[in-house]
Parts: structure tokens; sequence; C-alpha cells
């Protein structure tokens, strides 16, 4: 008799099962707020394990996959439980476990990147889906598609050329860093559910612990290493005809350009804090800087220069 649930989490289990699934279903037929809403999906998930047993919460996490199904389809059940299910009990999993915030992320970074893995292998040998990526017919049907829409368009043979140029080496590039790009997609969707779990956990007693500010975020010394091994892959990948070293050394220095972007958003965001800018303002700024690859550029460098500057230092002992 001591084994038995209550009838009370049986309910709670089955309710938040059904919101997962509906969560789910509004992410995939409303293109917009879907977007926002699929963050929201692992959320439930994480309060069962928060609650009760993590084997409550995978029994609750199957239930959800098997309503997504009956309402969307088999594949779309499956990507409830790999895509939602194992980043959601990881981060319950860990968050219950009371570890650190950087344990956390590391961890499931890696529970995301693994059910992506996941996906991808189904994907390929079991449902026949070849993403556009990996598919070398797929991305010349592609781009001519792209062309011809650009030619009806009235371009000149002369930028019809460029833009062919153009968008082919685009897809190459990102057909040699996908890796990277899952890598980087893995880390940002767990910062993402982990934030927004945190601000609704908060409202139900749960006290997860927080991000430092971003305005003080630093890049270490050993990412400017890292990313100079990418420089270093790719040398002598070229000089030796080794492919395999090049596309190695393209996916370390994507994954680290975009890191240093990211810390040199917050030496962006420290700047115009000591401005005193508006928030609505530090957002326009920040995505004109994201947008825009001379200033991205820019802001990528500077972070690579305060590993070793030091900038907010600098700043604050000359307003001192």
């Amino acid at each position: 008799m001591s084994d038995q649930i209550p009838t009370k989490s049986i309910v709670e289990g089955a309710f938040l099962a059904a919101i997962t699934a509906v969560i789910f279903i509004i992410s995939i037929y409303i293109p917009l707020l879907g977007t926002v809403v699929s963050f929201l999906c692992p959320l439930p998930i994480i309060i069962l394990c928060l609650r009760h047993s993590l084997k409550f919460a995978i029994i609750s996490t199957f239930i959800s996959g098997i309503l997504v199904s009956s309402l969307a389809g088999p594949w779309q059940g499956i990507m409830v439980l790999l895509g939602f299910g194992i980043l959601g009990l990881t981060l319950g999993f860990v968050i219950k476990k009371d570890l650190s915030l950087t344990d956390i992320i590391m961890v499931g970074s890696l529970a995301s990147l693994i059910s992506k893995g996941l996906i991808l292998l189904i994907g390929f040998w079991f449902l026949d889906i070849n993403p556009v990526l990996f598919d070398v017919e797929e991305i010349d049907r592609v781009i001519t598609q792209s062309l011809n829409f650009y030619s009806s368009m009235g371009l000149s043979p002369e930028q019809f050329s460029s833009m062919k140029e153009s968008l082919t080496q685009t897809i190459n590039i990102i057909r040699i860093a996908f890796p990277g790009m899952i890598i980087l997609a893995s880390i940002f969707d767990t910062i993402i559910n982990y934030w927004v779990a945190r601000l609704v956990l908060k409202r139900f007693g749960y006290k997860l612990s927080t991000f430092t500010s971003f305005s003080k975020w630093r890049a270490s010394k050993s990412f400017f290493w890292s990313y100079f091994l990418g420089v270093i892959l790719i040398f002598l990948g070229a000089k030796y005809n080794l492919p395999l070293l090049s596309k190695i050394g393209v996916n370390i220095q994507l994954f680290f350009s975009v890191v240093f972007l990211i810390y040199g958003l917050s030496l962006t965001g420290f700047i115009l804090e000591r401005f005193k800018i508006i928030n609505f303002l530090k957002w326009v700024i920040y995505i004109l800087v994201c947008f825009q690859p001379l200033l991205s550029q820019i802001a990528t460098w500077a972070a690579m220069l305060d590993i070793w500057i030091d900038f907010r230092k600098l700043i604050t002992a000359k307003e001192e």
C-alpha cells in the first residue's frame, strides 16, 4: 500500500501532461507565438520532477507524447518525448539535486544535444527524412528555386551570378558548420528553458540559482586559445589538404565566434549602463550589433581584447 501513488498526484500528473501536449500543439500551429510558447514545453515536466519522483515524471511525459501523437501524428509525439521530454526531465532532476548553475547548464546542454542527435538519427534512418543540410540534390534544388525567384525580379546577369555564388557559399558553410550550430543551439535551448523555468517557478515558491548580471560577463583566456586552435586547424587542413581537419577548425571557430559575440554584447551592455541608456534602446542596439556584420565583428574583437585589457576596469578607473 505504501507504493501506491496518491490520487492528488495522479490528477496533477495527468493535468500537467495535458498542459505539455496543449503547449506543444500551440507551438506547431501558431507560427510566431508558437516559437515563444515552445520554450514552455519542458516546464510542466520540470514541475513534475520537482514535486514528485523522476519515475512519475517519465510516465507523465510518455502520456504527453501519446496525446500529441493522437492529435498531430506520431512524429510530433516523438518530438515531445525526445525534443522536450529529455531536456525537461534532465533539468528537473538536476535542479532537484541542487546542483550549481554551471553544472545545470552543462548537463542540460548535453541532454539537449543528445535529444537533437536522436531526432536526427530517427529522421535519417527510420522516417527517411533528409534535412536540406545533408542532401546535395536538395541543396541544388533550393538554390535553383531561390535564383529563379530573384531572376523574376529582373536581376542583371552579373547580379544573378554574384547571388548564386553567395547562396552556394553560404549553404556550404552551413553544411560544414552544422555540428557547431547544433551544439550552440543545445546550449541556448538549455539556458532559455532554465531562465523561463526560473521565472515561472519563482511564483510557486521555488528558488532557483540566478545568472550573473549580463553586463558583468567576461570571456576566459581558455576561450581565446580554443578559438585560436580553430584557426590553426583550418590553416593546417588547407595546407596539407585535410578536409576533415578544416571542418573541425571551422566548427570550433564558429562556436567561439558566437561565444565572443555574446561577451561583446555584455561589454556593450556595460558601456550602455554607464550612459544610463533605457532598456528599450539597449535591446535595439543589441539587435543592431547582432545583425550588422561590421558591428558584430567589432563586438567580437572587443570581447577578445577584453580578456587581456579589462575594459570595465579601465572605464571604472577613469570615472573615479
